[in-house]
């Protein structure tokens, strides 16, 4: 499995926090804009409202682990922010994971067959 290509740089993230486009759910928020390069690049924000560290760290290692299986399905060329919200910190796994999607799909950022969570694109 390829690694992500993630976002570190302060720069990056102040950029995408004022040129870019988002959705909204209670457990996530999803901030995007065009890169101009030839690969999507991501970052995870979470903040101290979240919970303690090994909370934060948790919540970032799960929705990493839903992005390496979502990456090959999505659009090519932008940055993603992932902004985790305190009710992410109590949800099962297959919750984010669904969650992710939908925002991704709702965003035109992700194909419509992996925007129901049929990973083989089967009906």
């Amino acid at each position: 499995m390829a690694a992500l290509d993630m976002l570190r740089s302060v720069a990056d993230f102040q950029q995408i926090q004022s040129q870019s486009s988002s959705r909204a759910h209670p457990l996530l928020l999803l901030r995007y804009r065009r890169n101009g390069l030839e690969r999507t690049r991501y970052g995870i924000s979470t903040g101290r409202r979240v919970g303690s560290a090994v909370v934060r760290n948790g919540i970032r290692r799960r929705l990493r682990s839903i992005l390496h299986v979502l990456d090959s399905d999505v659009e090519r060329g932008f940055d993603i922010l992932l902004v985790a919200r305190p009710a992410a910190a109590t949800v099962k796994q297959s919750e984010l994971d669904a969650v992710l999607r939908q925002l991704l799909k709702r965003s035109s950022l992700l194909s419509s067959d992996h925007a129901q969570g049929n990973a083989e694109g089967r009906p």
